[in-house]
């Protein structure tokens, strides 16, 4: 054994201190190459379980592996996960803690059929929330093959600090193709106590025709309603003859007690949209830049463009829903879909721009997250929570299940035109909006 030691633990054999710089040196006999590097070898040596601690002169200290999915070993694994495209196969390794996502790449993160070459990925993402990274393959795995993933240097964690270690894992796919479970999508997001409020704004409300509101507003700190101050009971007050039926109560620096609430709802909300922003919420799966997502009614479903699984997902530009989209939890009914735009969110409003949620997906757990400003057209029944950076514009007859913040970081106006905006669950609301 030349230049590495072989070590045996819980049966497997094991090369250190660094395995994959270890195997290319060469341990043993045989033949053969490193199916990442490709070095040349001089064995097929099985590798430590995830999260191992690895003798000789790794560190202990740095960030760490502790689990994978794939596990190491697994013998009879899918060959792809449902819900990816191309029949794509989701690799994950959880770290012990958070990560520096742009050191998490192909180059750092990859997986390879034992004694070939690494496969191309769809992705290589982060998830900054769950510590999780994870590759996509761009098609499905084949059929009772070997497999071994790698994450090697110079992944880091948020203070730079590189793995002690770099690790690997082996594991074998199913003698037959066939689909693993769904991918699982980001944690659920805490609105702490904003979860009753169907509208925040920080720069006012104007309402235009009769418009009905089943949930709490907070307006703070402009508690106007057509430039005309709210009342201190709690109520729109006149509104200059425009005031929206309401099924709740206006919190603002008014009522009820002089801003805390207000003020507790509204730092709830820029949370949640600090929370929910491509800077923390790290790793989403890309979307065509300057984005129109949705096709016309009975259209065959294409993932990432009319259809989506639970998942974090991320559009450079706008985000313009145009036809039908579908939004699947796989029958998970705690299933979160977040959607980023680094620009605007909304609908043209044609009367045909939808929403839809099956197999157990709700409106309270889609979120879209708007860099500015969120418009949503004419007739449009919009389901999910918006979070936008600056104003929100509701068209004539446009509807919403779902809660809607505009002034999440600047100066944000709520404008209202004869809608229906109504918190998911609410009473009031319809039976249909959770």
């Amino acid at each position: 054994m030349n230049k590495c030691e072989i070590y045996l633990k819980g049966g497997l054999k094991w090369c250190a201190p660094l395995l994959i710089a270890a195997l290319a040196t060469g341990c043993g006999g045989g033949g053969g190459r490193d199916p990442i590097l490709g070095a040349n070898l001089v064995s097929v040596i099985l590798v430590p379980p995830v999260g191992a601690v690895v003798p000789g002169n790794c560190s202990v200290t740095g960030p760490k592996v502790t689990a994978s999915d794939p596990a190491n070993g697994s013998l009879a694994e899918t060959t792809s996960t449902t819900g990816v495209a191309n029949s794509g196969k989701l690799v994950t390794a959880t770290f012990s803690e958070a990560m520096n996502a742009t050191t998490i790449n192909a180059k750092t993160f990859q997986l390879a059929p034992t004694g070939g070459v690494a496969l191309v990925p769809a992705s290589v993402t982060y998830n900054f929330l769950t510590k999780v990274a994870t590759v996509t393959t761009a098609s499905a795995l084949t059929p009772n093959t070997n497999y071994t993933a790698v994450i090697q240097g110079p992944v880091t964690n948020v203070a730079s600090t590189p793995i002690g270690c770099s690790y690997a894992w082996n594991f074998k796919t199913a003698g037959a193709a066939v689909a693993g479970p769904p991918p699982v999508g980001p944690p659920p997001v805490a609105l702490g106590t904003a979860a009753s409020y169907a509208i925040a704004a920080t720069a006012g409300v104007t309402n235009a025709a009769a418009t009905t509101i089943n949930g709490n507003v907070v307006l703070d700190p402009t508690a106007t309603c057509n430039s005309v101050s709210v009342l201190a009971a709690g109520t729109f007050g006149l509104c200059n003859g425009f005031a929206p039926t309401l099924n709740g109560q206006v919190a603002s620096p008014l009522f009820p007690d002089a801003g805390v609430t207000s003020g507790a709802v509204k730092a709830d909300l820029r949370a949640a949209y600090i929370a929910l922003s491509p800077a923390i919420l790290v790793g989403a799966t890309s979307i065509p830049a300057g984005t129109t997502l949705g096709n016309s009614a009975g259209s065959a479903l294409v993932q990432g463009d009319n259809y989506f699984t639970p998942g974090v997902y991320q559009s450079l530009t706008s985000i313009s829903i145009t036809g039908d989209v579908t939004l699947d939890a796989k029958g998970d009914a705690n299933a979160t879909f977040v959607f980023q735009s680094s620009s605007t969110i909304g609908t043209p409003g044609s009367g045909a721009d939808r929403i839809l949620l099956v197999n157990g997906a709700k409106a309270s757990n889609v979120f879209w997250w708007a860099g500015s400003a969120a418009t949503l057209g004419t007739n449009t029944a919009w389901q999910g929570n918006i979070l936008a950076s600056d104003n929100v514009t509701m068209r004539l007859g446009a509807t919403s299940c779902g809660r809607l913040f505009a002034g999440a970081s600047t100066a944000g106006a709520f404008v209202l035109d004869g809608n229906v905006i109504s918190v998911p669950g609410n009473p009031s609301g319809p039976a249909t909006c959770q």
